[in-house]
């Protein structure tokens, strides 16, 4: 048996979505710990992309049962929505192989509407994820159970009278009918209904029959609500303590992996001290096509940040890196690494020479350009941890193993 935990080493964007996915299809349980719909996995299988945003990306492997944890939080509407979007895929999501914990919270349309209303300095996605957290830990939040007895719409209609002075207020272009709203949340809960379960039995069955398992994180280290860039971060834990919390039940994870992007991005406000806001900038983002799955929004690009990276190991406790987005350096005549900070917190970069052959599609770590492999090299020393896998391509083939991952 083996249990993994796949995590974004940076703020997010990684590249989880294909690793998870490479993985899932041996696993026999994938499960999401926290967050809501306002993370986005994009996995490539052959000519089709699956844009995922709840659902686990165990689900297209059509293998692994899945589980969405007690530390999520799950919008009925884009729950459905997306069930919807996979089965226009070929993927069909039941009951079988897809269980929500009826403990985890419900965003409702009244969530939403706060958030656009209320967030827009900390460049929040505007899904509702932030106001359903915080409903949560005042405890006066909507959790799945209620779906169960139907108690959820006598709660939605208190929540509605507690916002009602700022509902009255809100310009027309990000009002809410809440007539409307409730019947779309009512339709929504009934197809959710039967996907409501008791997860924490479902994770340790798993665990005690000694099956594969992985624990699939959203967004990254850096946007953790205790050790993130507060408060330009998430309303949940994107660390390793939230697989616990978000789960219900403890884990010895065999391989603690690292997604780390070969550059830094992240999208809406906050600190980025590697950030280029310039040429490199922009042709970082167009190697990446760097924009938001989620939202669409263009991703702020900028050089390796390997302090920060250093915590987040910290943090985690990661054992294995997979490297990903290492073609999208090609055509760089210098590729600069921030190694440590001045007294005035500005990066101190380590300069190293680029390369121009295009490596996308490259297999053998041997056929990688001798100056590529002098930067993956001096990432695994700076990091302590082994470089055991490099993605050179979107396509779940384009990859390089340099140590076993089984």
């Amino acid at each position: 048996m083996s249990k993994y935990i796949v995590l974004g080493a940076q703020w997010g964007d990684e590249g989880k979505g294909k690793i998870v996915d490479l993985i899932s299809g041996k696993m026999d349980l994938v499960v999401r710990f926290q967050g809501g719909a306002n993370a986005g996995h994009t996995v490539v299988i052959g000519d089709k992309e699956y844009i995922l945003h709840i659902i686990p990306c165990g689900i297209i492997s059509g293998h692994a049962k899945n589980v969405i944890g007690n530390g999520c939080v799950v919008d009925p509407l884009i729950f459905c929505e997306e069930v919807d979007y996979l089965s226009s895929k070929g993927i069909n999501v039941t009951p079988d192989d897809l269980f929500i914990s009826s403990q985890a919270h419900m965003v409702t349309p009244i969530h939403k509407f706060l958030d656009r209303m209320l967030n827009t300095k900390i460049g929040t996605t505007g899904r509702g994820i932030g106001p359903c957290y915080v409903d949560k830990v005042q405890r006066t939040g909507i959790r799945l159970n209620s779906i169960l007895d139907g108690s959820f719409i006598k709660t939605y209609l208190e929540h509605a009278q507690m916002y009602k002075q700022i509902i009255e207020q809100a310009p027309s272009k990000i009002s809410i009918n809440l007539d409307e709203s409730l019947e779309q949340l009512k339709a929504a809960a009934e197809r959710l209904y039967p996907f409501i379960c008791d997860s924490v039995e479902i994770i340790y069955e798993s665990v005690q029959k000694g099956d594969n398992i992985l624990f699939e994180g959203a967004q990254g280290t850096l946007l953790d609500i205790d050790h993130g860039t507060y408060p330009f971060v998430t309303s949940s834990s994107t660390s390793i303590g939230g697989a616990y919390t978000g789960s219900g039940v403890f884990v010895e994870f065999d391989k603690r992996i690292a997604i780390v992007k070969s550059y830094t991005t992240r999208v809406g406000e906050g600190p980025f001290p590697t950030e280029q806001d310039n040429k490199i900038g922009e042709q970082l983002r167009k190697n990446g096509n760097e924009f938001g799955a989620t939202t669409g929004r263009p991703r702020r690009c900028g050089w390796l940040d390997l302090p920060l990276l250093k915590r987040s190991f910290i943090i985690n406790g990661f054992n294995y890196i997979s490297l990903s987005k290492l073609s999208c350096l090609s055509g760089f005549d210098k590729i600069k690494a921030a190694v440590k900070y001045d007294d005035k917190f500005h990066p101190i970069y380590k300069d190293f020479p680029g390369w121009n052959e295009e490596i996308e599609g490259i297999t053998d770590i041997d056929k990688l350009p001798v100056n590529c492999r002098k930067y993956i090299d001096f990432i695994e020393e700076f990091l302590e941890v082994p470089v055991g896998m490099i993605s050179t391509g979107p396509k779940r083939k384009d990859i390089i193993f340099k140590e076993p991952l089984w």
